[in-house]
């Protein structure tokens, strides 16, 4: 098949199946699949198994023979001449809804060229165009060299520990794509560092305070109770104050975003914390703990905490604070860095014990993950930018981020799309992933859907050992 003709037929697959794609997406966003207390079969909870279920029902009404492993990771295969696949991965777990939202989270609102609700864009929506595309290239009959398998992972946004499982007993893939970026293809990621201060905060006037709801996200609400308030004092932009019986309800309000791009949000958590340190209500107990807390939050680039760092390839240290409990003496505070290589996770674990120990409390490592590199040059990066720039006439770059994806799971892997390189114009009412009313856009993955047709018949024509990037 010429390859003219295979995206003539895959643009006409889509207007053919445009309304099956958009009702299943809508059927997986519907199913809160945030990660809960483990259970037989479900090992991240019932919300994802419920979604992993409906996600292999999709696959099994299309006519595919689905699989799962214990509940870890489902697949299925569209099978090529040789037994060596080249997969595509996607997730269905998707972040806490969190607040802000002007639609329900979890039932799909159609605006447009828009779906909106959670996983809509990271990572729903790009799994189902995934399942799709093995549909297509089985009804298209285009000849695959190798088997096409089309993964769906249940715990990317909580430390991807679905893949160690389903390698155990399965082999690794000669590439795999994961659909979970931007174009024109990510050939590197930051490491991956997570952490937790617990910090004493005694004899204090915050009883309790709350703010984030996930790891990777960027709080975008805040709230504090206390004992005392001052009525003089006057209020910022993004806070409120009222009365709760005898305590006082302190609330902030920040933007949400994805940690992987800090700079689009603002911490909610950062403004609560400036207020309480400025505004004298706390107590001596309390401000050494709250300082060092607000140095993390001040900047999202570890400036305050003596990390800040960058190099060449992937650009600046980010470092975010997600989850803040404060409550019976003692704060706990979620952390979440992507670095460069110009440092490495066991400084950043030694740094980042030593500031807790300042004020008396304690580190713990909760997970680390290198970066990792491809080369543009590589045979088969070039190839996934070549399919990209025939379907896009776009010359982009291939580029290195901060976001982390299942592609450092693998031995060899790359995010690739489905987002475009260009900003999208959103309408108001559309928001970003991991934020409130996260939106995702039709035509983009619609187009997505002809660059992943394209790549996956020029990877077909690769010999093995260009795809496992060994020596001929």
């Amino acid at each position: 098949m010429q390859e003219q003709e295979l995206l003539r037929r895959a643009q006409a697959f889509l207007q053919q199946n445009k309304e099956s794609i958009i009702r299943d997406i809508g059927t997986l966003v519907a199913i809160p699949s945030v990660e809960g207390p483990p259970a037989p079969g479900a090992p991240f909870g019932p919300g994802p198994r419920q979604a992993l279920d409906a996600a292999l029902a999709i696959a099994r009404r299309m006519g595919f023979e689905p699989h799962h492993h214990q509940g870890y990771m489902g697949w299925f295969d569209l099978p090529g001449r040789q037994p060596q696949h080249i997969a595509t991965i996607t997730h269905l777990d998707v972040v806490p809804a969190g607040g802000g939202w002007r639609f329900d989270p979890f039932r799909m609102e159609r605006r447009g060229e828009w779906l909106i609700g959670r996983g809509t864009d990271d990572d729903k929506g790009p799994l189902v165009y995934c399942m799709y595309l093995a549909k297509f290239l089985r009804d298209s009959g285009v000849p695959l060299r190798y088997t096409l398998r089309t993964l769906m992972g249940c715990a990317e946004e909580t430390g991807m520990r679905d893949v160690g499982p389903y390698l155990a007993a399965q082999p690794q893939p000669a590439f795999c794509l994961s659909s979970d970026a931007l174009f024109p293809v990510c050939s590197g990621e930051k490491g991956l560092f997570e952490g937790e201060w617990d910090l004493p905060v005694p004899g204090g006037n915050v009883l309790r305070l709350h703010a984030g709801e996930a790891s990777n996200m960027i709080p975008e609400q805040a709230v504090c109770w206390l004992q005392g308030w001052d009525p003089a004092l006057r209020l910022p932009a993004g806070l409120a104050v009222q009365a709760e019986g005898p305590l006082f309800r302190l609330t902030a309000r920040g933007v949400g975003a994805h940690c992987a791009m800090p700079e689009r949000g603002v911490s909610a958590a950062g403004l609560l914390l400036d207020f309480l340190l400025e505004s004298g209500l706390l107590s001596p107990g309390e401000r050494p703990a709250f300082a060092l807390l607000q140095k993390l939050h001040r900047s999202f680039y570890g400036e305050g905490l003596g990390l800040a760092c960058r190099d060449d390839i992937f650009g600046p240290l980010t470092c975010a604070g997600g989850i803040l409990r404060v409550e019976n003496g003692l704060a706990r505070q979620n952390m979440n860095i992507r670095y460069p290589s110009a440092t490495g996770s066991r400084r950043l674990e030694s740094e980042l014990a030593a500031l807790a120990k300042g004020v008396g409390g304690d580190f713990r490592l909760l997970s680390a993950s290198d970066p990792f590199y491809i080369p543009p040059e590589d045979e088969v990066l070039q190839t996934l930018l070549g399919a990209y720039r025939a379907v896009t006439q776009n010359s982009a770059p291939a580029y290195a981020w901060g976001g982390g994806t299942y592609a450092r799971c693998f031995k060899r892997a790359v995010s690739f799309g489905p987002g475009l390189p260009e900003a999208e114009h959103k309408p108001p009412c559309v928001g970003d992933c991991h934020g409130p009313n996260e939106g995702t856009n039709l035509a983009t993955l619609d187009e997505s859907f002809l660059v992943y047709a394209l790549a996956v018949f020029r990877l077909q024509g690769l010999t093995l050992a260009q795809l496992e990037g060994r020596p001929e």
